[in-house]
């Protein structure tokens, strides 16, 4: 097996009970797109599988799953996900620099400081020290890299304009709410900002947690780099964001709906890992399949949580809950 530098999932079988299409000891690698390199048995058990994987790479956290396969087995898996280093490259030579080259230390980043003035001694926790953005290409890995202008207004717009061009994750400007907004009209101006993008530029960098110091400015930017990395949104600092730039009241009440989308999802998530918890056991409506709380194929009716074997019940389910829903609606 060979994850040939890609983000991947090591799948490992841990012990198995009854009639089960592998053994314990199997292993397989599941990748970003679904593709399993190896064996991890059924249909039954294979799409579970895939989906924790997933799930596995998105939050970077490993998994246990318990199982039963259609024939009645049992099987325990352990998921463990393997991701690329994060990058951070920070442009300028202020204390909040510094600062978040400490914190990213900390946290495992690879961090680079480009600044015509920087030191090794004045950034000892940087990976690297560049005089020149030219110095940072090529830039590999963009998805997985980050970057924070910290040049207090020289040159952050031409920074920002080739950041952009690369397609990273996150680029973070240290600037204050009026300076931000002339970045973003600028942006706007050339074209080079724009629904596609928006979500990756944040400026004022950083959390709201009414920082003032420049360990506590650092401490807000690689708190919303680490949100960012970890795939959280950010609805409540989106919707502050829309009413200070004069958005229209259906903008603002759109997001609120998506945050209260949000908010009620995130509910159900708390309900199932309560049952998790608790090792429950159900059965799935459609199939009559004893399912575990483990299981990561779950939908919310209503106030409950239904849980399925698979994926393919999971969307029959929700099919007849809709069609049920569209025919009540037609007697009415």
């Amino acid at each position: 097996m060979g994850s040939q530098g890609k983000p991947f999932v090591l799948v490992g079988v841990l012990r198995t009970e009854g009639p089960t299409a592998i053994k314990a000891g199997s292993k397989a690698i599941i990748f970003p797109d679904g593709s399993i390199e190896g064996w991890v048995g059924g249909h039954c058990t294979e799409s579970e599988i895939v989906s924790a994987a997933l799930s596995c790479l998105k939050d970077g956290t490993t998994r246990y799953l318990n199982l039963t396969t259609c024939q009645g087995g049992k099987m325990d898996v352990y998921l463990e996900p393997s991701l690329p280093t994060r990058k951070l490259v920070v442009f300028g030579h202020v204390p909040i620099v510094s600062s978040l080259c400490r914190f990213a230390k900390t946290l495992g980043f690879k961090t680079t400081v480009v600044d015509r003035s920087a030191t090794r001694e004045k950034f000892p926790d940087a990976d690297s020290i560049v005089k020149t953005f030219d110095e940072v290409l090529p830039m590999e890995d963009p998805k997985n890299t980050y970057a924070v202008v910290a040049t207090m207004g020289d040159s952050d717009q031409e920074h920002v304009e080739k950041l952009l061009r690369y397609g990273i994750a996150y680029i973070g400007v240290v600037a204050g709410r009026k300076r931000a907004q002339e970045l973003f009209s600028l942006l706007a101006t050339k074209k080079l900002f724009d629904d596609e993008n928006s979500t990756n530029i944040k400026s004022p960098a950083g959390i709201d947690i009414h920082a003032v110091t420049a360990e506590e400015i650092a401490l807000s930017i690689i708190a919303e780099i680490v949100q960012k990395a970890r795939g959280a949104s950010d609805q409540s600092s989106k919707i502050l964001q829309l009413q200070e730039s004069n958005a229209s009241f259906s903008e603002v009440e759109e997001l609120r709906k998506d945050s209260k989308k949000e908010e009620e999802e995130a509910e159900g998530e708390g309900e199932h890992n309560r049952a998790l918890d608790a090792k429950e056991v159900f059965v799935d409506p459609i199939c009559g399949m004893t399912v575990s709380s483990s299981s990561n194929n779950y939908a919310r009716a209503g106030s409950e949580i239904v849980y399925f074997c698979s994926e393919s019940c999971k969307d029959s389910f929700i099919a007849k809950i809709s069609a049920d829903l569209t025919e009540s609606e037609r007697s009415k």
